[in-house]
């Protein structure tokens, strides 16, 4: 994936950055669109809400006056009088008359709201007590007159007060918050003998809004001027403190800790209406992001294609430049370049051709010319071999014929001739493994001559190997090298030559059992690894013929002996003579 990027570099940046700008682009005119639709949502809602908190102010009012006119109508009632006050000059028939006079009276009373359930309640100062309906009173009427409620009661000078408990007056509300509408009843001399109580809890009262608003977004509270929290939509909050009476005015809106908050009066009653709008939930109900995301996806994806077409048609040429490109790369100078595409790439096209043209030439030139060089060079590293190798051949025939061993030098003479043949007389630069062999064999015998048989050599080549093809006269310099150096300190010893292929080369190895020296010491020195004329001017050779991977390389051990390795290509006749066909 990284070659594939790396290759097609250009086209994936220009991609990358069509894509990111689209991209870039959706993103800017979502936002626009989020915010400004956001904006008009939350205006709309504004004016919803306020048509919302209108009809709950409304529709509290009704509730107020409903329940002020079922207090009226038990105020106003004799027989509520006559059956709460204490006087003795009612009959125990009067007073159940009376009472159900009251219980008539009761089921006269129109519905004070729809699903709201309330209890309609009279606490007498003779100590009974009236509901008007099946529950059963969780207080009596002495312990309501003694209770904190008469007592906040009797702080103000209204005859009909809203008061709220932590505790309803029946025993199905007794653990519920509840509002108590409580109405003083007086009799024709101003005196009290009792009150009327309308109860309602506060999860009821909350049935007035729990209707119009969404509790996910929108929180109503109704809140007392003593702070006090006596009815909401979070059954959470009855009963705790709010601070926004102190942090609003009456019909004054703004935002609060991140919510819209607004402050209506309620009527009659020291109640105030407080609207929490949570902006955040309210734009999350919009549901325009998730359209906006899919409508900017469903848009890259048929953008994309069409990106992507235009692009790739563009840089086509461009690639197909680069890729004829790398066919130089693998040495083909003659490659044209096509001239195509866009009018920078045919300029770019037409002058690489004209530019290859030019180098294919130079080097066209330069390889003739390096040939020949290469072709000069060992013919004179060959000149340099041959008199020195002549030059100790004939110095070891001159010491036998001193010697008067006339057979033995006539037996030099004859292995010398022939060398001279194989050598001197062959010109050709690459000779079989075979000949070079059959060359070192009368080398061997002309040196076993001089040195008498002290010095034993075995070749040891394998027959497969000895078809293959090799420089000529390498191994004799290095055999020569053993001879005369190896055994200085030695009387006697062995020269082994092994012949091997390994994967691609071919490789031989001329081991001597002779002094050895110790190979570092020349590193140091600057030397070359090999001692002698021949033996240098045979590594140079292989180097010059085949580059550096080739060569000589040795391996000595004093007083052990040394190994040089050759290391030459794998090469056939045939492949020698296509070489050299092409050469010429």
């Amino acid at each position: 994936m990284k070659k594939k990027f790396k290759e097609y570099e250009l086209f994936t940046k220009l991609l990358i950055i069509i894509i990111v700008a689209l991209c870039a682009q959706a993103i800017v005119i979502s936002t626009f669109i989020y915010y400004r639709s956001k904006n008009v949502y939350i205006e709309l809602f504004n004016k919803s809400n306020a048509v919302v908190l209108k009809k709950i102010q409304s529709d509290f009012e009704t509730l107020n006056d409903n329940i002020e006119n079922t207090l009226s109508l038990i105020e106003d009632s004799s027989a509520v009088e006559g059956y709460f006050t204490i006087n003795s000059k009612y009959t125990s028939v009067d007073r159940l008359g009376q009472l159900l006079a009251i219980q008539k009276m009761n089921q006269s009373f129109s519905e004070i709201y729809p699903k709201i359930n309330y209890d309609v309640v009279i606490f007498g100062e003779n100590g009974r007590t009236f509901i008007g309906n099946d529950m059963i009173t969780s207080i009596s009427s002495p312990e309501f007159f003694k209770s904190d409620l008469i007592k906040q009661f009797r702080e103000h000078a209204a005859d009909t007060q809203m008061l709220f408990s932590e505790n309803g007056l029946t025993t199905r509300d007794k653990d519920e918050p509840s509002i108590l509408f409580i109405k003083k009843l007086t009799d024709t001399f101003n005196r009290t003998f009792g009150y009327a109580v309308v109860s309602i809890s506060s999860r009821q009262l909350a049935e007035i809004f729990n209707s119009m608003i969404n509790s996910e977004i929108s929180e109503i509270t109704f809140v007392t001027n003593e702070n006090q929290i006596i009815a909401s939509n979070e059954s959470g909050l009855i009963g705790k403190q709010s601070e926004y009476l102190e942090l609003l005015s009456n019909n004054e809106t703004r935002q609060i800790h991140g919510k819209q908050t607004t402050q209506l009066s309620l009527y009659r009653q020291n109640v105030a209406l407080i609207s929490q709008v949570n902006l955040h939930s309210l734009a999350n109900q919009m549901d325009v992001i998730i359209p906006t995301i899919l409508y900017n996806i469903v848009t890259i994806i048929l953008i994309g294609p069409l990106v992507f077409t235009y692009l790739n048609r563009n840089t086509k040429s461009i690639y197909t430049l680069i890729h004829s490109l790398k066919n130089i790369n693998s040495g083909s100078l003659e490659t044209k370049m096509p001239v195509q595409g866009t009018y920078e790439v045919q300029v770019l096209g037409s002058t690489i051709n004209q530019l290859l043209g030019e180098l294919n030439s130079y080097f066209t030139n330069s390889i003739q010319n390096e040939k020949k060089k290469r072709f000069l060079e060992i013919q004179a590293m060959q000149t340099q071999i041959q008199p020195h190798f002549i030059y100790n051949t004939l110095t070891t025939i001159k010491f036998l014929i001193w010697q008067q061993e006339n057979e033995k030098a006539i037996l030099g003479i004859d292995s010398f001739i022939d060398l001279l043949r194989s050598t001197i007389g062959n010109k050709e630069e690459m000779i079989p493994v075979r000949e070079e062999l059959k060359s070192v064999k009368n080398y061997i015998d002309i040196l076993t001559l001089r040195y008498g048989d002290t010095i034993s050599t075995k070749v040891m080549v394998p027959d497969e190997l000895l078809d293959l093809m090799m420089p000529n006269m390498i191994i004799q310099p290095i055999i020569e090298n053993a001879y005369i150096h190896a055994f200085s300190s030695k009387e006697q010893g062995f020269i082994t030559i092994y012949g091997k292929m390994n994967e691609s080369f071919l490789i031989f190895e001329i081991i001597d059992t002779g002094n050895g020296f110790d190979v570092s010491q020349l590193k140091k020195e600057k030397k070359d690894h090999f001692s002698g004329l021949g033996m240098k001017n045979v590594n140079e050779r292989i180097h010059l013929m085949y580059g550096s991977t080739y060569g000589m390389t040795i391996q000595s051990i004093i007083g052990v002996g040394t190994t040089v390795t050759i290391k030459l290509p794998v090469l056939k006749e045939e492949t020698v003579k296509d070489v050299t066909d092409s050469e010429e």
